[in-house]
Order: structure tokens, then sequence, then C-alpha cells
């Protein structure tokens, strides 16, 4: 059996790991895209589209935030 202190602390540093390498992912996407090649195809109608896109996603994300977080969905804990 594992002790749970090394559990705990492997446990904690995983998730620090899993969170750098997430925001790596993301950065990584933005650097690939080529906004500029996005505007200068088709009149720009693949820019819009994206632009269009992310507005939704930031929407969608933060209805779902505030839902979640907000006590909507689920009651809030109470910390003492």
């Amino acid at each position: 059996m594992i002790p749970t202190t090394i559990t705990a602390n492997v446990g904690g540093t995983l998730k620090g790991l899993r969170t750098v390498w997430f925001a790596l992912a993301f950065v990584s996407i933005g650097l690939e895209a080529r906004f500029g090649d996005l505007v200068k195809t088709e009149g720009g109608r693949p820019a819009l589209t994206f632009i269009g896109a992310q507005f939704f996603n930031v929407l969608w994300t933060l209805l779902w935030a505030y839902l979640l977080f907000g006590g909507y969905l689920f009651p809030v804990p109470d910390i003492k």
C-alpha cells in the first residue's frame, strides 16, 4: 500500500504539470494560427467566422461558469 503523503505529493505535482501542459497546448494552437492569412483569404470571411466563434465560445463559457460557480445549479459550499 502506498502511503497517503506520497500519493498527495505526487498528485499535487501531477496536477501542476497537467495545468502547465494544458496551457502550453493552447499557446501552441494560438501560435500556429496565422490570422493574417485568414484575413487575406476569401475577403476575410474565415477571419470573421473565427472571431464570431471565439466570441460565442467566450459567452458560452461565461454562462456556464456563472451557472456552476454562482450556486444556481449546485449549492455553494459553506466554508467556515
